[in-house]
């Protein structure tokens, strides 16, 4: 599968060569009428103590390597009366270095040369009764394949594409009402020392797509009653995929797992705002719910279908037609408290509750607790701090639950209008939150402190 970039992209460059370039200094942008070019490149080094996120046993040692970071990004901007156009297209490269070439493990199979990323908006008619809108979200990402491995590739890459578009509605001056429809495409590919006797292969592929009613009534100046309502549909491509991990033997569920398709809706209202002058607000509350389509997998199973174990619905455990209901995991919460103890410094404390279709199980309900503070001082320097602790609860054929705990902070400094630099590092580790974690599917467990030193240059 080969996925683009919207096709809306060139209609940029046509603008571009639309009108003569001004010309600019570093710093300064580029400037075509009234698109404005900003390209900018990053250079910098990182460290990471455990780099394929393992869990440290025999099998599978922790390994920390350091990495060389190359990141060129542009943006794209055409603010105009009646229509906003906005473009960021990155590229990423991460090329680790061997500093101990003489142990098994050949770090650089985590290199990354093909992590890109472009985010699109285009607002139009701001200003009439009905508007349009279209976003556009294009992502290639790479991630630890979570076992030590001195195969040539330990990286599972995850391309995704996810579109929204449709009209806006305006009926009065302080109420939007949006109808929009989304598109999704996701691809994993997963190398081959997660599979027995295969190399680099597309692991599954899921399609979604579904409707969008959302609604934002400004009724102060400051504060916004916000409405989100959707419906999801999850169509995969296998629904019956393979057991893979490195804590697969013993498991209960056998050589395969379903993955059923599904249909999800949710809704949620609230209101969001600066409700005094130091203290804002989020406050979303709602419900929803998810339903599995246990006939997906049986009617993929006829290949297997003499194993009664790998089909059997009645273990008294989780199975595949595991639906999403109920208060425990179908309520949704947004909770975010923001305080400014001075003109340039926030601090947040957050509460989230939702759930999503998952990879390799039915889903996930999360639950996410973070404080974060940030801050400029001297005109110059920026400071940022978070701690997070997030716990995953999987349901389906496979269902464990996961405590994740993480810590970051950054300090920055512009030293010009087109030079600025960061150093940044932090902590994240991932356990078991209840007993009895051993043979279950993928629950590895690990430490990864990090660090990052970087520079980067716009014009």
């Amino acid at each position: 599968m080969t996925l683009r970039p919207t096709g809306i992209v060139p209609a940029l460059f046509v603008l571009l060569l639309a009108s003569p370039v001004a010309q600019a200094g570093a710093g300064d942008h580029i400037h075509s009428g009234q698109l404005v070019i900003t390209p900018s490149v990053t250079f910098g080094t990182t460290y990471h103590s455990n780099i394929y996120l393992s869990d440290g046993s025999a099998d599978s040692p922790t390994v920390g390597a350091p990495a060389i970071l190359v990141e060129p990004q542009v943006k794209l901007t055409l603010p105009k009366k009646d229509l906003q156009l906005d473009w960021e297209l990155g590229y990423h490269l991460k090329k680790f270095l061997d500093l101990a070439p003489g142990d098994p493990y050949n770090v650089q199979n985590l290199d990354r040369f093909n992590e890109v990323d472009s985010t699109l908006g285009f607002v139009g008619f701001k200003r009439s009764a009905v508007g349009m809108m279209f976003g556009d979200v294009f992502s290639i990402s790479n991630y630890p394949a979570e076992l030590a491995t001195s195969d040539s590739d330990a990286n599972v890459i995850v391309t995704s594409n996810d579109a929204q578009g449709g009209v806006v509605l305006r009926p009065g001056s302080a109420l939007d009402i949006d109808v929009l429809g989304q598109v999704g495409i996701d691809n994993y590919n997963i190398p081959g020392v997660l599979q027995e006797n295969a190399t680099t292969f597309n692991y599954n592929n899921r399609a979604s797509y579904g409707p969008i009613l959302n609604a934002n009534w400004r009724f102060l100046p400051k504060t916004t009653m916000v409405s989100d309502n959707s419906v999801l549909w999850n169509n995969w491509k296998d629904n019956l995929i393979a057991s893979i991990g490195p804590q697969t033997a013993g498991a209960d569920y056998g050589n395969y797992i379903g993955k059923p398709d599904s249909i999800a809706w949710r809704t949620l209202w609230g209101i969001k705002g600066q409700f005094t002058q130091k203290i804002g607000a989020e406050i979303e509350l709602g419900y929803g719910e998810a339903y599995y389509d246990e006939q997906t997998v049986l009617d993929q199973a006829g290949s297997i279908a003499s194993d009664s174990a790998e089909l059997d619905l009645n273990t008294g455990q989780e199975s595949f037609d595991k639906d999403l209901k109920g208060l425990k995991d179908g309520s949704l919460v947004n909770v975010q408290l923001a305080y400014a103890p001075a003109k340039t410094q926030t601090v947040t404390l957050g509460y989230k509750k939702d759930f999503q279709d998952a990879v390799f199980t039915n889903y996930v309900a999360y639950n996410y607790v973070f404080a974060r503070y940030g801050g400029t001082y001297f005109k110059h320097m920026g400071v940022g701090a978070e701690l997070g602790l997030r716990y995953d609860a999987y349901h389906g054929e496979v269902h464990r639950t996961d405590r994740n705990l993480s810590a970051k902070a950054e300090v920055g400094y512009k030293f010009t209008s087109f030079l600025d630099a960061s150093l940044s590092g932090g902590w994240a580790q991932r356990s078991c939150a209840v007993s009895g974690c051993e043979g279950v599917f993928y629950a590895t467990q690990y430490d990864d402190f990090w660090s990052e030193l970087s520079v980067t240059a716009t014009y």
